[in-house]
C-alpha cells in the first residue's frame, strides 16, 4: 500500500478527478506535467516556451501536450498575445529554479579519446560526403598533391579523421606532410600519428607547429646520441622515441647530459631516465654539474678516534708486563 506524505497546509493544487479518470491512462506522460503546471499557474500561464523552461521538458513536447489538452476540450489558447502582460505572467509564475552546480575547482576529465572505426565508409559515403562538405574537397585535392593517386583505404581514412576528430582542414593537411617528409605514408602509419595527436590534444595549427618542433628536437637529439648509446638506426624506435620525448622536450635536458647519463647507467634508459629526472629537480644541467653533485654527495671517510695499533701495542706490552711479575699465575 502507498501511503500519501504530503502536507496540505502550505496549500494544494487541484486536479479535476474527471481529467484523472479519462486521460491517466491515453495522455502521453509528458502532458500531466504540462498541466500541473498550469492548473499551478492559472493566470501566469504564457506559452510553451514558459513552461518547457519551468519543466525541463523540450519545448516540442510541450507544444504536442497543449494540442492534446486543447484538443479535449481541457485549456484553450489565445492567438492575441499582449507583450507587457505576457511578461507580468511570465515573472509571476510559481515554479522552483533548479540551484546550478557550483563551478568545480577541479578540471572536468576529458572524455578518452575514440579509435577509428574498423568499418570504413563505402566509396559512396565518401563521395557524399565531399558533396556535402566543401572542405572535404580542398583536403582531398591537397592530399593527391602531396602524396599523389591514393586508394581507397586512405580515402577512407581521411574522411574518418575529418569526421570523428574533427580536424580542420589544415591539420590534417599537414600531419599528410610530415608523414611525407617521414616517409611514411601508408595508411596504417597515418592512422597511428591521427590517432596519437587526437589523445594529446594536437588539434590546431598552433598545436601541430609545437608537436613539429618537438620532434624535430627529438630526431636531432638522437642523431648526436645515438654513437654514444650504441645505436646504428637512423630513427629512433617507438620505445627510444619516448624516452627522449621526455628527456628533450619535458625536462629540457642537454644531448651532453644525455649522452652521460646514459654512460653512467651502462646505457640503460630506463636508468638513465632515473638520473635525468634526478638531476632535473636539482637544476643540474650540465656533466659537470653532475660529477660536483655526486662527489658531494660521497661521505667522508670517518676520522678514528683512536689508532688501533698502538692499542693493540699497549695490550701486548701490559700482558707481558703482568706475566713477568706473575699476576697471571695469582
Amino acid at each position: 500500500m502507498i501511503k500519501n506524505k504530503c502536507n496540505y497546509l502550505n496549500g494544494a493544487t487541484a486536479v479535476p478527478t474527471d481529467i484523472i479518470d479519462k486521460h491517466l491512462k491515453l495522455a502521453p506522460s509528458a502532458s500531466f506535467k504540462v498541466l500541473l503546471f498550469i492548473l499551478r499557474n492559472p493566470d501566469n500561464t504564457v506559452d510553451a516556451q514558459q513552461i518547457a523552461c519551468c519543466t525541463g521538458l523540450p519545448e516540442g513536447d510541450v507544444s504536442d501536450c497543449l494540442q492534446y489538452w486543447e484538443a479535449h476540450g481541457v485549456i484553450e489558447t489565445d492567438s492575441i498575445v499582449n507583450e507587457e502582460l505576457s511578461q507580468q505572467a511570465k515573472s509571476n509564475a510559481k515554479c522552483i529554479d533548479v540551484p546550478k552546480e557550483a563551478p568545480s575547482s577541479q578540471p572536468k576529465p576529458k572524455a578518452p579519446v575514440r579509435a577509428l572505426p574498423l568499418k570504413k565508409p563505402t566509396q559512396r559515403d565518401i563521395a557524399l560526403r565531399i558533396s556535402e562538405e566543401p572542405e572535404l574537397t580542398l583536403i582531398y585535392d591537397e592530399a593527391q598533391n602531396i602524396l599523389g593517386t591514393f586508394g581507397y583505404d586512405t580515402q577512407a581514412l581521411i574522411l574518418m579523421i575529418y569526421d570523428y576528430y574533427g580536424f580542420p582542414p589544415e591539420v590534417i593537411i599537414t600531419l599528410l606532410q610530415h608523414q611525407k617528409c617521414e616517409r611514411k605514408t601508408s595508411s596504417s602509419a597515418i592512422k597511428g600519428r591521427a590517432e596519437d595527436w587526437a589523445k594529446r590534444g594536437i588539434d590546431s595549427l598552433e598545436a601541430v607547429e609545437e608537436e613539429l618542433l618537438a620532434l624535430d628536437n627529438i630526431q636531432k637529439s638522437f642523431m648526436n646520441i645515438r654513437e654514444a648509446a650504441g645505436i646504428s638506426a637512423d630513427c629512433p624506435t617507438p620505445r627510444i622515441h619516448k624516452f627522449l620525448r621526455e628527456w628533450v622536450t619535458e625536462l629540457n635536458c642537454s644531448d651532453e647530459l644525455i649522452i652521460y647519463a646514459l654512460s653512467e647507467s651502462a646505457n640503460v634508459l630506463s636508468d638513465a631516465g632515473k638520473l635525468l629526472r634526478k638531476w632535473a629537480k636539482s637544476g643540474i644541467t650540465t656533466p659537470q654539474q653532475a660529477v660536483e653533485k655526486e662527489k658531494k654527495a660521497i661521505p667522508k671517510e670517518v676520522k678514528k678516534s683512536y689508532e688501533t695499533d698502538k692499542v693493540g701495542k699497549n695490550s701486548v706490552l701490559d700482558w707481558a708486563k703482568k706475566f713477568a711479575d706473575g699476576e697471571e699465575n695469582k
